[in-house]
């Protein structure tokens, strides 16, 4: 993965100095939640020059977003934007991830196992970091009235009522960074009267976002702002997004009325190794006007024939003088593809699955419960001393209560389910795959350490009101989770197995929409004991 070429362009106008950064993440466990924090230091000018802090261990995305604002705009005050000559981490696969992305900035990256200015750093650090806003031109001051008025014709368009999320327009253009865009139009007629354009660098960008859309977006709580943001920060896009607002609130002269309405207009672009951020570099704004004045023209040439709802396939090519530069024009070819859509449903439906990647729809009891169930630290304690089989995994300190999905069966069907998961190496992870169609159905999937795919159950939107209140608390405790055996469905205990009815414990992981079988059996150790 690499910068999109804008953005290098744009860091290599930053002036190089021979200075040394150090940057890395750690655990702040003194806080009362878990927190991580992630920065960049400059040890010269003894200053930080990025930092973050998440609930959610700092990635190689995220340390590169970082790098990119300690170049552009360091948090410290008394610095000026520069690039450093060499970057030290502690950290060897961050290290191989930075060379490959750095490597056109001319910055060196090194290696030290361990880095004590940036440990002493990190335990002073007991409250969260303040962003300190920037005062950041949306955009370059000689496209601001240019886009005030192409964005309103666009918006006057009944494109929006024609097309919607999953109806994307392709765009390309040789003289383009990013030569290909797929221009989706989002929440044209939603609720609060907000809408946007997003335009994806590429077809690949584009299946991201579909896959997001259709496999995370399900299981993430809408108030869980740390896992939200890491799924949108995958988006790989340049947007523009029309928001209502009242003139007391507007604070930009980016804006334009729609219907009496006070629209703002708020460009960016999404990266993941870049971030978001909230303006165009000035070839970006050239870019994305032709893109829109495209669309204008595209769209009223060809909407007699979306009239009746159906997706034509279409191809125009189309002349767009620049808006800036007037002996420039560019050569765009705007096209519908029907085609992207359909394969992408093709790849989601549940036959490409079993066809593709065998699942065993036998492998649990016929006459079994599935249990959403959370254990309290001292049970999860006791486990391990009362099951036949038990896989050890990691699970976050200071959990409250540990999420297990607990298969409930006869006492014979249990044995025989544990010891036979153990044969399998354990459980190499959990994962939810949402079938296509408007049945909204998904399946809950059992990976083993064999490379064998078991179906646990299918859920439909009623039905799945418990799998989504228990993956909320899989993911507070990001990802980690477990599998249980128990007996004891025909008693008393029905649906509330004890401790000692529980044959096997696997502590293991929920991993959205992932199914690996091409990767050699990795069979972990599970401890068994005589019962």
């Amino acid at each position: 993965m690499s910068l999109p070429a804008a953005t290098i362009r744009r860091l290599l106008n930053v002036p190089q100095v021979s200075t040394v950064w150090l940057g890395g993440g750690r655990s702040l466990d003194r806080i009362n939640d878990t927190v991580f924090g992630a920065a960049w230091l400059d040890p010269q000018d003894q200053a930080i020059r990025s930092m973050e802090l998440s609930q959610l261990p700092p990635t190689p995305e995220q340390l590169t977003r970082l790098l990119v604002q300690a170049i552009e705009h360091p948090h410290h005050l008394a610095c000026e934007p520069c690039r450093p000559h060499t970057i030290i981490v502690d950290d060897r696969e961050l290290q191989f991830f930075l060379r490959g992305v750095v490597a056109p900035l001319d910055i060196q990256v090194e290696y030290q196992a361990q880095i004590p200015l940036l440990d002493e750093f990190f335990e002073f650090i007991t409250a969260k970091a303040t962003d300190e806003a920037e005062d950041v031109e949306l955009l370059p001051r000689e496209y601001i009235p240019l886009y005030k008025q192409k964005v309103k014709e666009l918006a006057q368009l009944d494109i929006w009522q024609c097309l919607d999320s999953v109806i994307p327009l392709k765009l390309h253009c040789e003289a383009w960074d990013s030569p290909t865009l797929f221009a989706v139009l989002v929440n044209p007629q939603g609720t609060n009267h907000d809408f946007g354009l997003m335009l994806y660098r590429g077809e690949e960008a584009l299946r991201n976002f579909w896959q997001q859309i259709d496999q995370e977006y399900p299981y993430i709580d809408e108030d869980d702002d740390e896992h939200l943001e890491e799924t949108v920060l995958r988006n790989n896009c340049l947007f523009l997004n029309f928001t209502q607002v009242n003139a007391e609130d507007l604070d930009s002269d980016l804006f334009f009325f729609l219907n009496g309405k006070l629209y703002a207009i708020d460009p960016g672009a999404i990266h993941p190794l870049e971030g978001m951020r909230p303006f165009y570099a000035p070839e970006e704004a050239e870019m994305v006007y032709v893109a829109i004045e495209a669309l204008i023209k595209f769209w009223k040439k060809t909407k007699k024939q979306f009239a009746k709802g159906e997706y034509p396939e279409l191809n125009l090519r189309l002349k767009i003088p620049s808006p800036c530069h007037f002996a420039l024009s560019y050569q765009v070819q705007v096209a519908t593809v029907p085609q992207i859509r359909s394969t992408i449903d093709d790849n989601t439906e549940e036959s490409d699955l079993k066809f593709r990647i065998p699942i065993d729809t036998e492998a649990i009891p016929e006459e079994a419960y599935l249990l959403f169930k959370l254990f309290a630290p001292e049970e999860l304690q006791e486990l391990p001393a009362v099951v036949s089989y038990y896989q050890r995994g990691e699970i976050p300190e200071g959990f409250q209560g540990y999420p297990v999905l607990t298969i409930q069966t006869k006492k014979t069907a249990a044995e025989v389910l544990a010891a036979k998961i153990a044969e399998e190496g354990g459980i190499h992870h959990l994962t939810v795959f949402p079938l296509s169609g408007a049945e909204q159905v998904v399946m809950l999937l059992a990976q083993t350490n064999a490379n064998h795919l078991w179906l646990l159950d299918t859920f439909d939107p009623e039905s799945g009101l418990l799998l989504l209140d228990w993956i909320k608390e899989v993911n507070a405790l990001e990802g980690a989770c477990g599998l249980a055996v128990a007996y004891g469905i025909t008693g008393k205990t029905r649906m509330q197995p004890t401790l000692k009815q529980i044959v096997g414990l696997f502590e293991t992981s929920l991993i959205f929409s992932f199914v690996d079988t091409q990767r050699p059996p990795t069979p972990q150790p599970i401890e068994i004991a005589k019962r």
